[in-house]
Order: structure tokens, then sequence, then C-alpha cells
């Protein structure tokens, strides 16, 4: 994988040198936190870091991107155009094949003013391999106080001003083929910002079953006529509704997809000549002693209930799948048409992630499906 550092006179102001008196910066501690366990985790390989400046991307050492992180640098580039410097990380040998993480404060100014209108276009261009090799495409946006030069991209009525700690964001975005964007920001963004917003991600198909026996927990123990058979189940629903407990392995979704109130919202459950539903605040994580203690939790990392109530054929397939979100609401509350006094919003953010959109089809695909063969007692 490769990490990728913009070094503009934009960014300069997120890493000011720092000292015993000087408290570091959001960005600092946040992106000297990722640079370090992206050095350190095992759920990498093939580490490589580079600056991006005024020309193509750089590689440097780990401990010198460290130290333009941490102000020990003097002189930072003028910069890159935005659809440029992302067309040269995606150029990149490997680029398709690899997750390319890529910190900057994406602001978009150009030289020629007409580019402006063609936002969205020139951003699906620029990352033209994320729809021909069908990868992902994660942002992450954080905050941080800024010391120094803001470049704006609305020129007027300033063209720059000296900002002494005030905040104004910045943007993660991690690129590469689905699972492994997955697994980078569930095992290795660790404590990642609330604002997300992930596009294509799709996960190997997770581990599922119903879970019926050997279960200490009264709560997870099914109602009604059911027992299982094989990978699938038999039920009566006649003259009551079946529950049933089923496990499933979440482990791959980033850390914000795996909270309970993320999936209840978002998880669909479909069946076809029949009703079935999620019983109401049953999605919860399981804990370490609940998957060492029963054995039969231990391939799951999460359990839900499910509850089913009307089943018209023999033999029907359960399904629960997890609908690929839309572009989140954060998005359009970070974006400004004019940023030329400093704030936390980004010149055209809503058009930068609309051609992120653009480079997918309608509907998203699921991020993962699984079935559950039934049979009616």
């Amino acid at each position: 994988m490769s990490v990728f550092l913009e070094y503009s006179g934009g960014m300069r102001g997120f890493v000011p040198r720092g000292g015993a008196d000087k408290p570091a910066t959001e960005f600092q501690r946040r992106i000297g936190a990722l640079l370090t366990e992206t050095q350190v985790s095992g759920a990498v390989a093939n580490r490589k870091y580079y600056l991006c400046e005024n020309a193509a991307p750089r590689a440097v050492q780990f401990a010198q991107l460290r130290d333009v992180v941490q102000g020990e640098v003097n002189q930072a580039a003028l910069g890159t155009e935005l659809p440029q410097m992302l067309e040269g990380i995606l150029s990149m040998p490997q680029a398709p094949q690899q997750v390319s993480v890529v910190i900057s404060d994406f602001i978009y100014g150009p030289a020629r003013k007409s580019d402006f209108s063609q936002l969205p276009n020139l951003i699906r261009t620029s990352i033209a391999p994320v729809s021909q090799q069908q990868l992902a495409v994660a942002v992450f946006g954080e905050t941080s106080k800024f010391y120094g030069t803001y470049h704006p991209a609305v020129k007027t009525p300033m063209a720059k001003r000296t900002l002494n700690g005030e905040k104004v964001p910045y943007y993660v975005w991690v690129i590469g083929p689905p699972a492994l964007v997955a697994r980078y920001s569930a095992e290795v963004f660790k404590n990642a910002p609330v604002q997300q917003a992930f596009f294509g991600l799709k996960t190997t198909t997770p581990a599922f079953a119903p879970v019926l026996t050997k279960l200490t927990d009264v709560k997870l123990k099914p109602s009604g006529s059911v027992y299982g058979e094989g990978n699938g189940l038999t039920l009566n629903v006649s003259d009551d509704p079946v529950d049933f407990t089923v496990g499933v392995n979440l482990k791959e979704l980033p850390a914000a997809w795996q909270q309970p109130a993320f999936l209840a919202q978002h998880l669909q459950v479909r069946l076809p000549n029949g009703q079935a539903s999620l019983v109401p605040n049953s999605v919860r994580p399981l804990t370490e002693d609940e998957q060492s203690g029963q054995p039969v939790l231990a391939p799951y990392t999460h359990v839900l209930r499910l509850r089913v109530s009307k089943l018209a054929s023999p033999t029907a397939t359960l399904s629960v799948a997890l609908p690929a979100p839309e572009t989140p609401e954060w998005v359009a509350a970070w974006s400004t048409s004019n940023d030329n006094t400093p704030a936390s919003r980004t010149f055209g953010l809503d058009q930068i992630l609309a051609g992120v959109r653009q480079s997918y089809p309608t509907p998203l695909a699921p991020v993962f499906t699984v079935q559950l063969p039934i049979k009616k007692d």
C-alpha cells in the first residue's frame, strides 16, 4: 500500500513546528497516529510513502514523512491541482491492485476559472481507474487548527490570508480494491472521525448462520417452532411468528458500520413468498467473554434476531443484505460555494464527491448479502 501526503503551501499551516510549549495540531496528532498505525500494523504489507508536491508524487522514507507532519520541513511546494494530483496517484504502477491513502485539504483552485463548472466531470476523469477497475473510495473528514497562509479557492476579496489557529477541514481518502479498503478502514484507521463516506465498498461474504442451541443467554434462544437442518432452518409459522438468533461476522466493515444503530437502520431482510423482519433493538456486538465462553458464537462478531411471521411456499430463501449507503448528509453541510472566509467547510466538496459517486452505477451494489434456506414444517 502507499500513503500520499499533499505538501503544498496550502497544507503547511496544519503542520507548524512544535515544541514543549506548542501543542500539536489535531492534524499532527491524528495523521501522526495514522501513519504510525500504518507502519506497524500487521494488516498492512509493502508500505510506501510519498509527498505530493508540484510534480509527480515523490517517494520518501517513513521517517521523512513523519518529519513533515511534525513540522520539520522549511519549504512547501506550490502544489498540484486536485484532479491532476488524483490522476497522478492512480496512474502509478500497481495502484489498482493496492490501497492508496491520500491526505489533503482537497481545496480545488484551478488556474482556469472555467474549470470550476466542470468539477464533477474533472474528478470523474481523474479517478477513471475507480470505475474501470471497480475500486472503492472511502472519504474521512476532519478539522484542525491552522497556523499560516490559507489559500481559498475563491480569491476575492482576499487571495490569501493568515490564520492563527482557526479550524479548517482536511480529508483522508482511501482508494483501492473494495475488500482491502474495508480492511484498512476497519483495522488500521483507529478512531476514525464521524464524517465518513464510502463508495463502491464491498466485503467478502461474511460468516452467517442461525444459532439455536448451546446458548446460555435465554434472550438468544429461539421462540416458536424452529429447528436447524444443515445451514438452513425448518419452521412452522401457522399460528405464531418464529424468532431466532443468527450470528454474523462483520469484522471487515468500517468501525462506524459495525455500530448497532447503523446496522439496525440499514440492514434489509427479505423473504420471497413470506414475511420476515429484523427484531427491533436486537442487533449487538458480541463480547470477548461471550465468544470464548460459548463456542457456538466464536465465529461471529455480532448477533441479531430475525422474525418470520409468514411463509406461503414450501421452501424459500431468506436474505439479509447491507445496501451501500448513498452520499451522507454531512457532505452537504461541509460544502460551500465561497470559502474565502475560513470555516469548517470546503469549496465544492459536494461537487467533488458527486464526481466520485458518478463513477459507480445506480443503484450501488450491496456491501454484502447473506442467505438462509428455509423450509415450511
